[in-house]
Order: structure tokens, then sequence, then C-alpha cells
């Protein structure tokens, strides 16, 4: 992780997390937040092996690894509910 120093004219100002990347990253990290939460052991293990999967054969980037899986796991919840 990056960090910046924001710009203020009282001494050092104190050093923050640089902004996410792009917006898919940003949008991957908001969808984790929310969703890991609420998943069971079982689920979360199925949902890392599905991004680890989408990375290394799919070869995705990582934010698109995310938003594949999470997309799997709406659709396999949305199953159960039925």
């Amino acid at each position: 992780m990056q960090f910046t120093r924001p710009m203020s004219n009282f001494g050092a100002p104190p050093v923050l997390p640089a902004p996410h990347g792009d917006f898919r990253e940003r949008m991957a990290a908001q969808f984790l937040a929310r969703t890991l939460p609420s998943m069971t052991l079982d689920e979360r293990f199925t949902f890392e092996e599905r991004v680890a999967i989408s990375m290394f054969d799919g070869n995705l980037a990582e934010a698109d690894a995310i938003r594949v899986a999470l997309n799997d796991y709406a659709t396999q919840r949305a199953r159960s509910k039925r």
C-alpha cells in the first residue's frame, strides 16, 4: 500500500493511505467488505479457491477474479434460497 502526505500549513501532516487504483479495484474492495462477514467458513473457502483459480488459470487481475467469485457466490446463494 502506498502512502501520501496531505498538504497542510500546520507542521508535518499525518500519513494517510493513498486512494486505491482504478474503479474496479475500489468496487471489488467494497463488495468484499460487505460480503465476507456474512459468509460461512465453507463459503469463504470456496470463494477464496475460486479467486485463486480465476487468477491462475484465467489469468485475471485480482480485482476481476474477486468480481467473478462474488458473482458465483451471489448466484449460488440465490439458488439456495429458492
